[in-house]
């Protein structure tokens, strides 16, 4: 399958599996020409010997370390006619209660699904800035940062603040860049296994990733999906406090 696009050269940070590899190919589809980027380089390797076309490139890096962002970012800028679009999707989970955190794996998670998307915003503005027709950026948040659930720190706390960051993004440079938030409920990858509860109306990684392709092609600026459990979580996050906390103590 293969259509006109608008992007056509798409950086993927988190590609190597889950969300992000399914992404990859949906893009590859349509006709992208698709840099892929993570910690993994040989399952990095295996995304894009899977992905329809040519031209795709590999781009090991750590998000943790803002030199390597830069280096990537430099190597695109210069081999590529532009960078129409770059995805975050980067991003690691471990199910904790308040009670038992495990303070290095705090530290861990912050470092990469908050901490990583500064590292790129501070890297990339001054090169998506100068160009013309402006890029798409959009980062992958969850759900899970619309509002405080039992035992879902410190990944919780780490999508809350990248809503609000992307949101900052598009107001001080949405006429410049086309910013968008990606918002998932649950999906089928080797993150969400480690869940022990029930997760209502799971995506495949597949469905999430051509979600996502179609949804990053239209207007707006939040992609939330399902939405049929989406809207729930929206109405929820829009309760007063008073009636919040009975409904989320239920469901601890």
């Amino acid at each position: 399958m293969t259509s006109n696009v608008e992007h056509k050269h798409t950086w993927i940070i988190g590609a190597s599996s889950g969300i992000g590899a399914a992404l990859a190919k949906s893009l590859a589809q349509r006709g992208e020409v698709l840099a892929l980027s993570g910690r993994d380089a040989t399952a990095l390797e295996a995304v894009r010997s899977d992905l329809a076309g040519q031209g795709h490139k590999v781009l090991p890096l750590d998000v943790r370390d803002p030199a390597t962002l830069a280096a990537a970012m430099d190597a695109l800028a210069q081999s590529w006619p532009r960078i129409d679009r770059i995805i975050f999707m980067a991003g690691i989970y471990e199910p904790m209660g308040l009670a038992d955190l495990d303070v290095l794996q705090v530290e861990q998670i912050l470092s990469v699904n908050l901490a990583g998307a500064f590292n790129l915003i501070s890297v990339a503005l001054p090169i998506l800035l100068d160009q013309e027709p402006r890029c798409q950026v959009a980062f992958c948040a969850s759900v899970a940062g619309y509002r405080g659930l039992a035992n879902a720190q410190p990944y919780g706390a780490t999508k809350a603040g990248l809503i609000n960051l992307v949101e900052s993004l598009k107001v001080e440079h949405g006429e410049r860049l086309d910013v968008r938030l990606i918002s998932p409920g649950f999906v089928e990858t080797r993150l969400t296994e480690k869940n022990s509860f029930d997760m209502p109306f799971r995506l495949t990684p597949e469905q999430a990733g051509e979600r996502i392709a179609k949804g990053l092609q239209r207007r707006g600026f939040e992609l939330h999906f399902p939405k049929r459990f989406t809207w729930i979580m929206k109405a929820l996050a829009c309760l007063p406090y008073a009636l919040y906390w009975p409904l989320a103590r239920r469901a601890r």
